[in-house]
Order: structure tokens, then sequence, then C-alpha cells
């Protein structure tokens, strides 16, 4: 938003940060806001891996005690 009305894109649009117009890596914020990072997405994995693991373990050592 320009304050002399000029029709240009504002790199720092109002309420957003410089990050959030970035969003996508093309640096043209035409990226999906709503989808995971890989970074998010491994940690997910990982989390919901030793959460399974002990889930695992507490059946199996209810089942065997």
């Amino acid at each position: 938003m320009s304050m002399f009305g000029g029709k240009k894109n504002d790199p720092l649009e109002p309420g957003k940060s410089e990050r959030e117009n970035n969003e996508g890596g093309k640096g043209d914020g035409t990226g999906n806001p709503n989808k995971p990072t890989p970074t998010r997405i491994a940690i997910w994995i990982i989390v919901g891996g030793v959460g399974l693991y002990l889930v695992g373990s507490g059946i199996f050592g209810i089942l065997t005690h």
C-alpha cells in the first residue's frame, strides 16, 4: 500500500512480518501458508515415533507383568 496511491505492492504490508510476506521461498508471497514446512513434518514424525514407542512398551509391560 502506497501513501501516494501507487499500485505497487508494498514489500512490508502492514500487519505482516517480512517472513510472512516472503513465505514460499520465492520471495513473492505466492506460497501456500497452510502447507507445513519439512522441518515441522520431521519433528512430528520423531515425536510420533517416541510416543508410539512409549505406548507400545507400556502395553507390552502390562501384558507381560
